[in-house]
């Protein structure tokens, strides 16, 4: 079933008999609890995240700015995005997906159920290098190497991270 050099990187799904894996090349596949099979999807591009909205939403996110929706039953369509953005993370916050872009342009992105654009947070340096969002607690938070950043739903505030110690 999987070739040597297949490389996968997230699994998510609703259920353990109703699994989704995602990587390289554009590779989807589904198990559902006796068989894997792999998937049709619109795209070739490396896949690196997987959220599961319910299911039958389910989310994949990759490189060149691709943001794939839909189910095994169904099969997914792509959702247009500029700018080729490498999505690494995506979550579901305030009723939007947020997705997180590890390269030019790289930040914070929203699809709002009709386009996905770059989030401007109004700090006063905007958020650069984010590779995870994730939403906790009523907060979407974004992570990158030099930020950590909170949106409350109005308002975006950066968070102080402590200097290391040896």
């Amino acid at each position: 079933m999987f070739n040597k050099s297949l490389s996968l990187h997230a699994i998510n799904g609703p259920s353990l008999d109703n699994l989704y894996l995602c990587g390289a090349k554009g590779a989807v596949y589904f198990w559902n609890g006796e068989r894997m099979e792999k998937l049709s999807v619109p795209t070739s591009a490396y896949l690196l995240d997987i959220l599961v909205e319910d299911p039958d939403t389910i989310w994949i996110c990759g490189r060149n700015g691709t943001l794939l929706r839909g189910n095994a039953r169904q099969g997914f369509t792509a959702i247009p995005c500029d700018d080729g953005p490498t999505f690494s993370t995506l979550t579901r916050f305030d009723g939007r997906i947020y997705l997180s872009s590890i390269s030019n342009p790289r930040g914070v992105f929203v699809h709002d159920g009709r386009t996905v654009r770059q989030v401007a947070s109004g700090l006063r340096r905007d958020l650069a290098d984010v590779h995870t969002v994730d939403a906790v607690e009523g907060a979407l938070w974004a992570v990158g190497s030099r930020d950590v950043a909170r949106f409350d739903g109005t308002a975006w505030e950066r968070i102080k991270i402590p200097k290391w110690s040896d």
